[in-house]
């Protein structure tokens, strides 16, 4: 949902660096820094033939927006005629403002980028009014849910006020404020700091009753709301609320959003009859202010709407919600609850998929608590659909990764709705059938959505007719994006930092501008990027023989609740289980029993695991693709059992790699993808890469046994159809040369080393070549152009990385499979040196002897051989290694 903060551009300090020389103007800025709005105004017009000036046409503006008189500051910003690029520039700042508080974010996106445009032609890109565009740019972001981006953009302006003003100025204060909206977002004690820097400046420049104050009051009250620490927040709002009314005796926006805000505060304290007269006391003041149709409207009418659901007024909960889309849509007005609007009808999008999701909660509520109607449900899932749609939507008009991940949060929720309705309706319905395959639907669009929309941009690349020029050209821009993204995560100097920032940010504005033009002039590649059609259970059964399927998982969190997705060549079916309250701590156990070969831990854990995760399966299934859900992606499934353990013995154990050949995929959209691509030739050729031993600076032990692992592995292939490179010649330069797109597989025996925190700083260890330092990085392996039909990480945790809700583990096999190998082999914990060796040379020697094999069935062929024999029997040696591919 919104989150009801204050930007500093909402009482914003003026733009204070043009005409400086000029006294009246500075006398001007100096009123409306004190928010003396009327004395400013009467200043103006007391400066007669000078009312046309650009510039105080400019400051009237202003003055307009900050009173909240809108259509009156649109109308003066139109009469502003001027040929100087940098006076445009102010002007469209001030044009995205007003189009921000008038909550038309396409309006305030293309005039806040059309000014950036021309501060950069004008070479005023570092000036304080270039500064200010970028402020209302991250309030534009973070309004959009692109919180990354809005980060990048709030830091770009405060390292521009930095450089010319001094640490108590009125704008580096405004820019501490709007940091602290973004990190409230992800980091409330990080929030928290800005916001009491920002209000520190605030109380040193005005004292206690200026509207700064009450901006920073508020955004702070919001932070201890959070926390949960009631008391505090109320004190804050109540000091805002006070300074707001004051100021604006006859109400304004900004009463409103306290009220609100004091509203949500007491819903969450119990006292339901206090938040609704807050909420009420809001709504008039915002209809007074904005009419019938803004998205604070919206949110404000979905929190009255949750009020009601709360209370089981099902009916009264459902119309504030459709009022809320009907505030936040320009053109839908129906109150039917039946009609929802197109999804490209709204302000803001992040509102529009709170009413959608809270709409279909509360028809589902109604289902069950009162009417028993499967029209409600259906209802529902038209809501949730909907939702997909939007989201889908939201995510397309994004060119920052990790805000498409973080869009994974609460797309989560929506996909959740739709698994646990979809399975309901399968339950009541003759047409089960039909919302068993839904319930399949919202599942997989919970999985590595972004990953797909990134594989199909590079293929609609090569099939829309795109320039190889063109193409080269953004894979130029990529790599530089990648390798300052990496610079920046590895904790440089300020100075470095100021530049590194600097550097990113244009470059990205680059691509962002390069990446529209390319879908203006190339229309079908846009269409080739976005128009892929979800996986069925009848195209995934096209691809399955007789003694395959596929297991895909999905965990609902909020339900504790686990669906298993079960899809063989002829049937279809799905488990609706129990979520066991203690299964977190089975998954580590496991884990952990394993990495420190803790016998009795892994067993009781491997038990409790395989109760809910391994299905009972005809004898003809002996083949298993596991689609993992969230935390499950980092869980090795041939460890646990196919029935019930009663043995000590490893060997003698029921282990689910005896009696299956297991291989992974982060989604089943994934699998259709790669079953278009091709296949390798009957005699594939194969790149061998072993460092073995590593510069002193990077402390890493040398790899003597990788030496002789990849000798036996190039003495299995033709001589013609192999490239082997050792020590120094395995370095990373190589790697980069394009040589890799040439090979079927590819095997690196070396070090590599997973970062969680920040996966960008992911890497395999290579030696440093004559261009290269030797650590390539998980952004370096996107860019690499790989055709292979196997890659092989023979490696200490590649397959580990960052957990992100909706979208798996992001690491280094999300990278290769980006880049393009369609089958891997990574591994989840350090193994020694020596037992990797056995498993990979008997691996391949499997591979080149039973070519009719599969690599899943080869894999298992190499790990049941270790077990029987005894010495590398531990679950250890053998069960890190994992293939993801089909």
């Amino acid at each position: 949902m919104r989150t009801f903060v204050f930007s500093a551009a909402m009482c914003l300090a003026p733009m204070i660096g043009y005409c400086q020389n000029n006294q009246t103007i500075s006398k001007i800025d100096s009123l409306i820094s004190a928010a003396n709005y009327a004395e400013a105004k009467s200043l103006i017009q007391t400066i007669g033939e000078l009312t046309s000036s650009p510039l105080l046409l400019n400051k009237s503006a202003e003055i307009s927006i900050l009173q909240g008189n809108l259509d009156e500051a649109e109308s003066i910003l139109n009469t502003v005629k001027s040929e100087d690029s940098f006076i445009l520039a102010i002007t469209q700042t001030n044009l995205g403002f007003l189009y921000l508080n008038k909550a038309r974010n396409d309006l305030a996106m293309e005039n806040l980028q059309q000014a950036l445009t021309k501060f950069r032609d004008s070479g005023k890109q570092n000036s304080q009014e270039a500064a200010q565009c970028l402020s209302h740019l991250s309030s534009f972001y973070l309004s959009t849910g692109k919180v990354n981006q809005a980060e990048e953009t709030g830091l770009m302006s405060l390292q521009i006020r930095q450089t010319s003003n001094g640490g108590n100025s009125e704008a580096i204060a405004a820019s501490y404020n709007d940091l602290g909206l973004v990190y409230s977002q992800t980091d409330v004690d990080k929030a928290l700091e800005f916001y009491e820097k920002a209000l520190a400046v605030y109380e040193k420049l005005h004292g206690k009753d200026h509207p700064k104050i009450a901006i920073a009051n508020t955004n702070i009250g919001l932070m201890y709301l959070q926390l949960k620490l009631y008391g505090d927040a109320v004190n804050n709002f109540e000091s805002a609320l006070s300074i707001w009314q004051k100021v604006y005796p006859n109400g304004h926006p900004s009463q409103a959003v306290v009220l609100l805000n004091l509203g949500r505060t007491y819903t969450q304290m119990g006292d339901q009859k206090a938040a609704q007269a807050y909420f009420e006391k809001a709504l008039l003041i915002y209809r007074s202010s904005y009419g019938n149709k803004h998205p604070d409207i919206a949110s404000l009418l979905n929190q009255m709407g949750t009020l009601k659901l709360g209370n089981n007024n099902y009916q009264e909960a459902l119309e504030s919600f459709q009022e809320a889309i009907i505030a936040n849509s320009p053109t839908f007005n129906n109150k039917a609850i039946t009609a929802n609007p197109t999804v490209t009808d709204f302000y803001n999008g992040k509102v529009l998929l709170y009413s959608l999701r809270s709409k279909a909660k509360a028809l589902e509520a109604q289902h069950f608590g009162k009417t028993l109607k499967l029209e409600d449900l259906k209802l529902a899932l038209n809501c949730l659909y909907l939702s997909d749609s939007l989201i889908d939507n939201i995510r397309h008009h994004s060119s920052d990764e990790n805000d498409k991940l973080e869009l994974g949060g609460s797309a989560n929720e929506v996909y959740e709705d739709g698994v646990r309705i979809a399975y309901a309706m399968s339950e009541m319905t003759i047409d089960y059938k039909h919302y068993r395959e839904v319930a399949f639907y919202f599942a997989e669009k919970s999985k590595s959505a972004v990953l797909q929309e990134s594989i199909a941009d590079a293929s609609a690349k090569s099939f829309a007719g795109i320039p190889d020029k063109l193409v080269e050209e953004e894979k130029n821009l990529k790599s530089t994006i990648a390798f300052l993204i990496q610079k920046l995560s590895q904790k440089p100097s300020t100075e470095e930092e100021k530049y590194l920032r600097e550097t990113l940010f244009n470059l990205n504005q680059d691509y962002t501008s390069f990446i529209k033009k390319l879908e203006t002039d190339y229309p079908n590649y846009f269409n080739l990027k976005f128009n892929q059609a979800s996986p069925t259970i009848a195209g995934l059964q096209q691809l399955l023989d007789k003694k395959t399927a596929i297991i895909s998982y999905f965990i609902a969190d909020n339900d504790k609740r686990l669906y298993q997705f079960i899809i063989s060549k002829k049937h279809f079916k799905i488990k609706n289980l129990t979520l066991p309250t203690d299964f977190d701590k089975y998954a580590k156990g496991l884990n952990n029993g394993m990495v420190f070969s803790e016998s009795s831990s892994y067993q009781k854990s491997a038990s409790a695991l395989s109760k809910v995760l391994i299905p009972r399966l005809p004898k003809s299934i002996n083949n298993l693709v596991i689609i993992p859900s969230g935390r499950l992606g980092t869980l090795p499934f041939e460890a646990l059992f196919y029935k019930k353990n009663k043995s000590h013995e490893f060997i003698s154990m029921p282990l689910v790699v005896k009696r299956f050949a297991v291989s992974y995929e982060f989604s089943a959209g994934l699998l259709t993808q790669k079953s278009k691509a091709k296949s390798a030739k009957t005699a594939p050729s194969i790149f061998l890469c072993a460092p073995i031993q590593f510069p002193e600076k990077d402390n890493m032990a040398s790899l003597p046994g990788t030496e002789s692992e990849v000798n036996t592995i190039a003495a299995l292939f033709p001589t013609n159809s192999t490239s082997i490179i050792k020590f120094k010649e395995a370095n990373e330069d190589i790697i980069k040369s394009g040589v890799l797109s040439k090979f079927d597989y590819l095997h690196f025996a070396t070090h590599g080393v997973v970062d969680e925190t920040d996966p960008e700083l992911s890497r395999v260890y290579l030696q440093p070549g004559q261009q290269e330092d030797g650590n390539l990085f998980a952004g370096e392996i996107y860019n690499l152009n790989l055709n292979a039909e196997l890659a092989v990480l023979s490696a200490c945790q590649t397959g580990l990385g960052k957990l992100s809700k909706g979208e798996g583990v992001i690491g280094l096999s999300r990278a290769l499979v980006y880049a393009g190998a369609r089958n891997i082999i990574v591994s989840f914990w350090s193994v020694a040196d020596e037992s990797t060796s056995q498993l990979m040379t008997d691996f391949y020697k499997s591979l080149v002897q039973n070519k009719d094999q599969n690599f899943r069935e080869t894999l298992q062929q190499a790990k049941v051989k270790m077990i029987d024999e005894g010495k590398y029997s531990l679950p250890y040696y053998w069960a890190p290694f994992i293939l993801i591919g089909f």
